[in-house]
């Protein structure tokens, strides 16, 4: 027994060993932990402590504002309510269903979506609407007052961007995404136009409620800087009225795009593509993009409708200025031009003859002008002025593949022009390995390669301001909250391509273009000196069944004053519909209409007066003496006629302050109250100008001429509308025409 017991307390011991090196094992594990975490994880848990203890709020930044070159806003922040729920204060399923009801039949949101959202206790914050109105948020809070339920529903202000002038400049400006830029200069300077947010930390109780007047921590928001364009909106506005008329009137099926610039600077003072989209509701699709859309049959919801529906945004969202390519043909014109007299190789009195084709080694058949019988005879300027492509071939094979290359980078048609906005496209070229006869030959008139509106003008202006190839850009100035300039841009030359000299022989021969017999006489504007080209070009990627180019794109380039150019424009028309297609006819007019606005704008006086255009307000004649009244009229310059045999005016047409052409207007004075005689005006469009005058006025009509006023240079301008037509109108009535030369080609 005694043996036994001492086993037993020895075997007791051992277990109480054991026992007391287990749990001495695991104390250290313990400790060895607690040190752990205590120790090398302190950071990470006081942290997560912090945010049982914590709430983090944000303080959004204020998005800068993006002004017009006059401080005009374009882009600015609206005030917004956010109405939210606190889903952990709802109290009871019966208060959810109370506050789905009211913020549903408040805001127009889903009863359902309210309601679950309510009910989920595992969040916090659940926004019911993000852009709620003023009123909306007031009726919000008068219902969470009545019903008691101010601890569970809250609104917060909250801003949003919103473009005053919806469409305007819209591919130019841009659009915000949830955060950040999407398009244009609010993608291109997001980073400028975001500034930085704040956030502010407050303490909570043990139910989760904040602590108020304890901050943690506060850090304030630092706003957006302003963004200064170099965009004129009202010249803005001018532009796209002529996108839109030539849109409207070429039916182009690929829209149509414009740039303005100040060819001394490089500035861009307007850009537009048209159809545009409303910055205010950047997903609806214009009218066209919706017709085209539907017009494709497929049903709504399909994922070939989706795709198609996405096409056609991106489709509408792209810069057509600035993103998409096309070939420049005749305007490219400029450059041969200039670097045929800059190399030597012409002078502009040298003789040419042009058979209507020209045979280049390497190519089939002969290459052929646009005027198939030929020019015959002509000299250099005349060869630039008609567009003759021969002249243009036989000036390229002068200058040589390799110093034509040469310059053909010099003027940038390699490169992107740098122009600060995103998705600029690259221009599609032959490198010089593969650059050969035939290339330089198609190259000579513009075809084959392709560039950009912003490319094109930019190497036009070139030649506008004496020889520098400039910078485009469209921000002037970048400014912070403090006033602070944190960017700036001014004239920037990236090279110099071509001398004074030729630029000034260049400019003449082009505004003698204008001004005479040139195919860009749709361009001319009454008394000032413009230099423009044209151009019509193939498009080459969109074919018939017999593999045959059938669409075209016209365009047309100019500037004005043609001697101290101050301003520049080109706009393009891609595949227009109608029966004459040719830049001078779908882009030349829209051009000269623009220049006649935007020069006055800007402030360049008119150097002369067509007899043709010269026009004055009518007086007021009625109740003065008819002699006197006779004599006042005659003495502005106006036609008289009297009717009756008063001796004091009764009556006039046309009255007071209207506008009368001194050429083929005059005054109706009426001496007494007569029956008026009346006339019905015939139709004119279609007829040559001189004519159609003849037959108006020889009815007693007066006469407003639109378009170009001269009208007699080479083939008669023709009608191409005209007010009134078919009405009965009393002599001396106003009637308006529209004139414009339908024989240019190039």
């Amino acid at each position: 027994m005694q043996y036994n017991a001492k086993v037993n307390v020895n075997r007791l011991k051992a277990r109480y060993s054991f026992i007391l090196a287990f749990f001495f094992i695991c104390f250290s594990v313990l400790c060895v932990r607690l040190v752990y975490l205590q120790v090398f994880r302190y950071d990470e848990y006081r942290l997560k402590s912090k945010d049982n203890i914590q709430s983090k709020t944000p303080l959004k930044a204020e998005r800068g504002i993006i002004y017009d070159r006059n401080m005009v806003p374009l882009a600015v922040n609206v005030t917004n309510w956010r109405v939210f729920i606190s889903p952990r204060d709802v109290r009871s399923d019966a208060e959810a269903e109370l506050i789905a009801k009211g913020m549903s039949d408040i805001l127009g949101v889903d009863y359902e979506t309210v309601l679950k959202g309510a009910k989920n206790k595992t969040i916090r914050d659940r926004t019911v609407k993000k852009k709620a109105t003023e009123d909306e948020k007031n009726k919000v809070l008068e219902y969470i007052v009545e019903k008691g339920l101010s601890h569970a529903v809250h609104t917060e202000a909250t801003s949003s961007r919103y473009y005053p002038y919806g469409s305007l400049a819209a591919h130019l400006i841009g659009f915000m995404g949830s955060d950040n830029g999407l398009l244009g200069v609010e993608a291109y300077y997001d980073a400028y136009l975001k500034g930085e947010d704040g956030y502010y930390i407050t303490s909570k109780n043990a139910s989760g409620e904040s602590l108020e007047n304890s901050y943690d921590a506060y850090v304030k928001a630092t706003d957006g800087c302003s963004v200064i364009l170099t965009i004129d909106i009202n010249i803005q506005k001018m532009l796209e009225a002529e996108l839109k008329a030539t849109y409207i009137d070429s039916k182009a099926d690929n829209r149509v795009a414009g740039v303005v610039t100040d060819p001394q600077t490089g500035a861009v003072l307007a850009m537009a593509t048209y159809p545009t989209f409303d910055l205010n509701s950047p997903y609806t699709l214009d009218e066209e993009s919706m017709r085209e859309l539907n017009a494709l049959g497929l049903k709504t919801g399909t994922s070939e409708y989706n795709k198609a529906w996405s096409d056609a945004l991106y489709k509408m969202w792209n810069n057509k200025a600035v993103s998409t390519l096309y070939e420049p043909g005749s305007t490219f014109k400029i450059v041969t031009t200039s670097v045929a007299l800059e190399t030597g190789v012409s002078r502009v009195s040298e003789g040419f003859h042009c058979g209507g084709s020209l045979k280049i080694e390497g190519y089939g058949s002969p290459i052929r002008c646009h005027k198939r019988q030929g020019h015959g005879s002509l000299n250099f300027a005349q060869g630039l002025q008609n567009s003759c492509n021969p002249v243009m071939m036989t000036l390229a094979a002068r200058i040589g593949n390799q110093r034509f290359m040469d310059y053909f980078i010099k003027f940038g048609y390699t490169g992107k022009t740098g122009i600060d906005l995103p998705g600029e496209a690259l221009g599609i070229y032959h490198e010089r390995e593969g650059f050969n006869t035939v290339e330089l030959a198609v190259y000579s008139f513009g075809q084959t390669f392709k560039t950009t509106a912003i490319q094109q003008i930019t190497a036009v202006s070139a030649v506008a301001n004496g020889g520098s190839l400039l910078e485009p850009y469209v921000v002037s100035r970048i400014i912070d909250a403090r006033g602070v300039i944190r960017y700036s841009k001014t004239r920037t030359e990236k090279d110099r391509v071509i001398s004074e000299d030729v630029c000034a022989t260049i400019s003449e021969i082009l505004e003698g273009g204008v001004s005479g017999d040139g195919g860009a006489k749709n361009a001319a504007v009454d008394g000032y000196k413009i230099a423009a080209k044209t151009g019509t070009s193939q498009v080459r990627d969109i074919r018939d069944e017999n593999g045959n180019s059938y669409l075209y794109v016209g365009s047309c380039v100019a500037y004005a004053p043609s001697d101290c150019p101050k301003i520049a424009v080109i706009i393009i028309v891609d595949q227009p519909k109608s029966h004459i297609y040719y830049g001078s006819a779908v882009a030349a007019p829209y051009v000269g209409s623009f220049l006649k606005g935007a020069l006055a704008y800007i402030g360049i006086e008119p150097e002369y007066k067509s007899e043709n255009a010269v026009t004055v307000k009518v007086e007021d004649y009625c109740g003065m003496i008819v002699n006197d009244a006779k004599k006042s009229a005659e003495k502005a310059g106006i036609e008289v006629e009297i009717v009756g045999k008063g001796e004091t005016v009764a009556r006039q047409v046309p009255s007071k302050n209207t506008e009368i052409n001194l050429k083929f207007g005059k005054v109706i004075l009426y001496t007494e109250e007569t029956d008026a005689e009346t006339v019905k005006i015939p139709n004119m469009v279609g007829r040559d100008a001189s004519e159609a005058i003849k037959i108006l006025t020889d009815l007693g009509l007066n006469i407003r001429i639109n378009g170009v006023t001269d009208y007699g240079k080479g083939a008669c301008a023709k009608v191409v509308a005209q007010s009134h037509a078919g009405e009965e109108a009393e002599k001396g009535s106003d009637v308006e025409i529209t004139l414009r030369y339908l024989d240019g080609q190039e």
